[in-house]
């Protein structure tokens, strides 16, 4: 049995034990609850494979992924390196672009770019404040301006995928890829072709990581917008939103596939 046919008869003893309905399969994943949900934790595992194809050569870095039932007091990561030489584990989230975050520019941003959705999806409560600020890492002052913010010092890069930033929520309150007229000639020039397929391809195949520490305004690289922020240029706090900058690719945000470079420093 090839391995295709593997993955079928596996998804099938799955909604076998659990009492689904396999036919039914194709509309859960594309319930509007549910899509979001699979396709970020799908992210994951593209990112894994991703990276243990670019890495298999290098006997000094191994990709992990350990599963975790994720609890606020819980810190997990979506996916760590390991580094040999150092015995080091560098933890990597995984984000995809925000829907529908592509701008060629706006009053305050004269320039193209979308946004990176790095949030917490579920605040923190006062309870977990207060333990949180008993490590000293922020004051209940600073953790609770930030209930849905992640401390730069929770992963060490951040990683991305800008296809998310064209999809659009159509009629049927799906969630598609559908780049409007502009975008697509945006996307002609970043690509260097005018073949929407290969577009399309590059862009599924093409994932940024970016060090936790740049984006954050502690970084110097922007400012935190937060109203009752105690210390906005110097907030320790990942925005929610993040901004990636078509203009500046390799200065935040740079192409996974040189991510042996990071580890070389």
């Amino acid at each position: 049995m090839d391995l295709t046919k593997k993955s079928i008869q596996k998804i099938i003893d799955y909604c076998e034990e659990h009492g689904l309905d396999f036919q039914s399969l194709p509309e859960i994943i594309d319930e509007p609850k549910v899509a979001p949900m699979v396709r970020g934790i799908g992210f994951e595992y593209v990112i894994k494979n991703y990276l243990i194809n670019l890495l298999k050569k290098n006997d000094n870095l191994t990709v992990k992924k350990e599963i975790i039932n994720s609890q606020l007091t819980v810190k997990g990561d979506d996916l760590q390196i390991y580094e040999r030489d150092t015995k080091k584990s560098f933890s990597l989230e995984c984000k995809l672009a925000k829907n529908n975050s592509f701008s060629l520019g706006t009053k305050n941003k004269k320039y193209s770019h979308c946004s990176i959705k790095v949030m917490r999806s579920r605040t923190l409560g006062d309870e977990i404040i207060k333990r949180l600020s008993k490590k000293g890492e922020a004051t209940i002052e600073e953790l609770k301006s930030h209930k849905d913010s992640y401390l730069y010092n929770h992963f060490d890069l951040v990683i991305t995928n800008l296809r998310n930033a064209f999809y659009i929520t159509n009629e049927d309150k799906k969630f598609i890829f559908r780049p409007n007229d502009e975008e697509w000639s945006f996307l002609e020039n970043f690509c260097n072709t005018k073949n929407h397929s290969k577009i399309d391809n590059d862009l599924k195949n093409n994932h940024y990581f970016a060090n936790s520490f740049d984006l954050a305004p502690i970084s110097k690289n922007n400012i935190c917008n937060r109203k009752k922020c105690p210390n906005p240029n110097d907030c320790k706090f990942i925005p929610n939103y993040p901004v990636f900058r078509f203009d500046e690719l390799g200065k935040v945000w740079k192409n996974l596939k040189y991510i042996e470079k990071f580890f070389s420093i």
